[in-house]
C-alpha cells in the first residue's frame, strides 16, 4: 500500500508541476487556478505558479522516496517533515479550491489536492 500511495502522490504532484508550469509559461489555463478569473495569468500568478512547479517537483520526489519507488535523492530524515507539510499545505488547498468560485477549478483541484493530502498523510502515518 506505502507502493501505491508513493506511485499515485507522486504522479498527483508530477501532473501538478507540469499544469503549474504551463500556466507560468502562459498556457490559457487560468480558469483552472488562482480563482479562475483569468485564462492566461498575470505575471504575479505566472511566478507564483513557477514557485508552486518546484514545490510539486520536489513533492513527487519525497512521495516516491517514502514510497520507496525511488533511490534515496533527499535526506531520510526530510521525509517527515516534507510529508507531514504536504499533508498541511495541500489539506489548506482543498478548502481554498472548494471556496473558489471557479466550478471548474474546484472540479480540477479539488480531486487533486485531497489525493496528495491523502497520499501524503498515508505515507507520513506509515513511517515516511
Amino acid at each position: 500500500m506505502t507502493e501505491l500511495a508513493g506511485a499515485i502522490g507522486g504522479a498527483a504532484l508530477a501532473w501538478l508541476a507540469l499544469f503549474q508550469l504551463l500556466l507560468a509559461g502562459g498556457a490559457p489555463l487560468g480558469h483552472l487556478a488562482w480563482g479562475g478569473a483569468q485564462r492566461v495569468l498575470p505575471t504575479s500568478l505566472r511566478i507564483a505558479s513557477f514557485a508552486v512547479a518546484l514545490l510539486a517537483v520536489l513533492g513527487a520526489i519525497a512521495l516516491a522516496q517514502a514510497g520507496g519507488l525511488l533511490s534515496p535523492l533527499l535526506p531520510p530524515t526530510w521525509l517527515p517533515w516534507l510529508l507531514w507539510g504536504f499533508v498541511g499545505l495541500f489539506g489548506l488547498s482543498f478548502v481554498g479550491n472548494m471556496a473558489t468560485s471557479s466550478r471548474l477549478e474546484r472540479l480540477h483541484g479539488a480531486p487533486l489536492t485531497v489525493v496528495i493530502a491523502s497520499c501524503s498523510l498515508w505515507l507520513a502515518l506509515s513511517g515516511g
